[in-house]
This record gives structure tokens, C-alpha cells and sequence, in this order.
């Protein structure tokens, strides 16, 4: 045997792009459980090694606090848009319905509602950021409800603290429903109903 024969060139994990390592990981968090996709999987995915990631993002819990961030900003934003737009709380109502119903991007569900659903299962870092994530919503529909009581909108009985984890929950329930299929007129509604509450007689 020829010692000196030159051995085949190993495949290496090519060089890391920390955009596109979020977007592959955001996209497999968003289609699974993020509690079962692995750190391996993510870089079998990006073909990058874990030494590259971990050095990049810290730790896999530093890495879903990195996707979670992306996902705010490219996905809930447009719901804090709405949400704080000023507009009336019934435009408000059905801008929110026409998300939930028909936002492509929900065809598989929300990865913040799943982060959260699974939120046992959170580094501290991800954790974190859901709380926030969450507290922030909840202050925002208390701010439209608020608003939508000084402007003689809201039914006096509803309690604006009570009616916002109401209509955060309702958002939570239709997007859910249509990652698992349920027809969107179906989910129109049922959130009409649900949302309902808020309609002053």
C-alpha cells in the first residue's frame, strides 16, 4: 500500500450563516414541536457542525431565544400592528379574525403559541422571552379594550383585564384550529361568536 497516496478530501459543514441557521431552525421549530427537534437535526438541516452553532448562538436555548426573536419580528409584529393601529375595536376585531383565518403563515400554527404551550420545556433564556412576549399582548389588548371603553364600544360589564386574556386566548384557540385543519369560514365563525362578548347591545 502507497503511504504517500493522497487520502479522498473529507466533506466539511460549510461555512455558517447565521440568518439562514435561523431560518432553517424557524422553520422546523414552526412544523414540529420545538421540544422534539433536535439540536442535531437543526444542523444536519443547515449542514453546519454544533461546534459552529453553539459558538454562534450559545447553547440550543440560546438559539430558540434567537428564532423566537426573529419569529416576533417577522411574524408577531403584524399582530402588534393591529393590534395598536388606533382603529376601532370592531375593524380591530375582524382584522385580528381575518389573521387567524386566513394568514397563510398560520396554515401551521403560531411557534409562539407552541413555545408557550410547551413553556415547561423552555431553556431560561426562550422562557423568558415567552413571558415577555406574552406580557406584552396582554398589555396591548388591554390598551384596544381600554381605549374601546373611553370611546363607549366596550359593554360596561366586561371587565377590560378579564377581556383581554379572553380575546388572547380566542386568537390562541382559532389558530390552533386551523393548523389542524378546521375550515376557515368555520373558524370566522366561531371567533364571531367568541368575540361576540365584546359587541356593545
Amino acid at each position: 500500500m502507497n503511504a504517500d497516496k493522497p487520502r479522498p478530501a473529507r466533506g466539511r459543514p460549510r461555512t455558517m450563516n447565521a440568518e439562514q441557521v435561523l431560518d432553517v431552525a424557524m422553520n422546523a421549530y414552526w412544523q414540529s414541536d420545538p421540544a422534539d427537534v433536535s439540536v442535531n437535526a437543526i444542523c444536519q438541516m443547515a449542514e453546519i457542525s454544533k461546534p459552529s452553532l453553539y459558538r454562534e448562538f450559545g447553547s440550543e436555548d440560546g438559539l430558540k431565544r434567537a428564532v423566537l426573536d426573529s419569529y416576533a419580528e417577522q411574524v408577531l409584529s403584524d399582530v402588534f400592528g393591529i393590534v395598536n393601529s388606533a382603529k376601532g375595536l370592531h375593524e380591530t376585531l375582524a382584522a385580528l379574525v381575518d389573521f387567524a383565518a386566513a394568514d397563510p403563515r398560520m396554515e401551521t400554527g403560531c411557534l409562539f403559541y407552541k413555545m408557550r404551550a410547551g413553556k415547561h420545556r423552555l431553556g431560561p433564556e426562550t422562557l423568558a422571552r415567552v413571558e415577555e412576549i406574552d406580557a406584552a399582548a396582554r398589555s396591548a389588548y388591554m390598551a384596544l379594550l381600554q381605549a374601546a371603553r373611553d370611546a363607549g364600544e366596550l359593554p360596561n360589564a366586561l371587565s377590560v383585564a378579564a377581556g383581554a386574556t379572553y380575546l388572547g386566548e380566542q386568537l390562541a384557540l382559532a389558530i390552533t384550529q386551523r393548523a389542524s385543519g378546521e375550515d376557515p369560514d368555520r373558524i370566522r365563525e366561531m371567533m364571531a361568536l367568541a368575540l361576540s362578548v365584546f359587541i356593545r347591545p
